[in-house]
């Protein structure tokens, strides 16, 4: 299994890129790789050296500190108990300012999975 800094550093490189309309073709000529190389850096099911990390923040034109992220262990961000897409609606939920906002989530996801909101937290 992937372990969660690589798959948000991936999941950052994929935002970055797309934000920018590079393809993972051209982002993989930029850097001397394949286009299916950066497709498994974005997935995080291969690891980002330093320095291809390095190659990637100067290419998009960022900090290398965007690439990371979402990813503080010490806090507990990086959850490997979630998916990558849990993690990520776990991100944009941290994000909503109404409180109304994210009852409203909570009762859409309940009415989803056919659980309330506290069965699903157990």
């Amino acid at each position: 299994m992937p372990d969660p800094v690589d798959i948000i550093v991936g999941k950052n490189v994929r935002t970055l890129r797309a934000k920018r309309r590079i393809s993972q073709l051209e982002l993989g000529e930029a850097l001397g790789l394949t286009f299916q190389q950066i497709q498994k850096y974005e997935k995080g099911t291969n690891r980002v050296s330093a320095s291809k990390l390095h190659q990637i923040a100067v290419f998009l034109g960022v900090d290398i500190s965007e690439l990371f992220e979402g990813a503080n262990p010490s806090d507990g961000s990086a959850r490997p108990g979630l998916s990558p897409e849990a993690y990520e609606l776990a991100l944009h939920y941290d994000k909503l300012r109404s409180a109304a906002g994210k009852e409203a989530v909570k009762t859409i996801l309940s009415i989803m999975t056919g659980e309330s909101y506290i069965e699903a937290l157990r």
